[in-house]
């Protein structure tokens, strides 16, 4: 799961369009304002159920939640667990500079990380987190590729990979339009369990391609990994 830490004075100028872009892929994130009630324990559900439950945290750094105790409390802890190797950590500096932050946040510095305003489109920063997230998982799977999946499955799909191997990389919609009918080939004629983000993302992914939204690399890139983890669970 990922953990967004931010201030609440940049809800809805950054965080809202990151969680949501993330959630409507299908991949979990943990949210306060969906996992914190009047009178819980702020401290078990923020620091026990958030950031220690997470693999991976966004922290959306601004002027804003460098003033906050809060969300210092919540930068503390993730910190601790990114020198223990237990939290991947995606810095975002939003309206500031990266000459601008203070020392104690400098070891954001030495990591990637985005610089977000007020203007800037969240969807890259979250296409970023989305590949990560998958990369890893496609890590604890047999085949990590398509090149490694050719051949291994029935005749339509290795012919789809096929195909799809030899479009030239910059056709975005036709690499996506291919993969969509891959993973819905498996999803609804093979009648394979997919994870979420494999139905869910898949479809997401496909209508901004049917909008005519610009797509890129990156985009492509996820909907590789989707797809990759479909055809590891049709051969399991």
């Amino acid at each position: 799961m990922i953990f967004l830490c931010f201030s609440s004075k940049d809800r809805y100028d950054i965080v809202e369009s990151v969680y949501y872009h993330i959630k409507n892929i299908g991949i979990p994130i943990w949210y306060d304002r969906n996992e914190i009630l009047m009178g819980n324990n702020r401290n078990y559900k923020n620091f026990v159920e958030g950031v220690e439950s997470c693999n991976y945290a966004i922290i959306i750094l601004s002027p804003n939640s460098i003033s906050s105790i809060y969300a210092n409390e919540e930068i503390d802890l993730i910190y601790k667990r990114y020198q223990n190797n237990l939290t991947y950590v995606f810095p975002v500096f939003y309206n500031i500079g990266v000459q601008d932050v203070p020392p104690k946040y400098n070891w954001m510095k030495e990591l990637v990380y985005k610089e977000l305003n007020i203007s800037t489109d969240s969807r890259g920063l979250c296409n970023h987190v989305i590949c990560k997230y998958l990369e890893d998982s496609i890590k604890m799977l047999t085949y990590h590729s398509l090149e490694e999946l050719e051949g291994r499955s029935d005749e339509f799909i290795n012919s789809l990979i096929h195909h799809y191997l030899q479009v030239d990389g910059e056709n975005y919609n036709a690499r996506i339009a291919l993969l969509f009918s891959a993973i819905k080939y498996i999803e609804v004629h093979l009648k394979i369990n997919l994870p979420t983000y494999c139905s869910k993302g898949s479809t997401y992914l496909f209508n901004e391609t049917k909008l005519s939204l610009p797509m890129d690399q990156r985009e492509t890139m996820i909907f590789e990994h989707i797809f990759v983890v479909a055809a590891n669970h049709q051969l399991s």
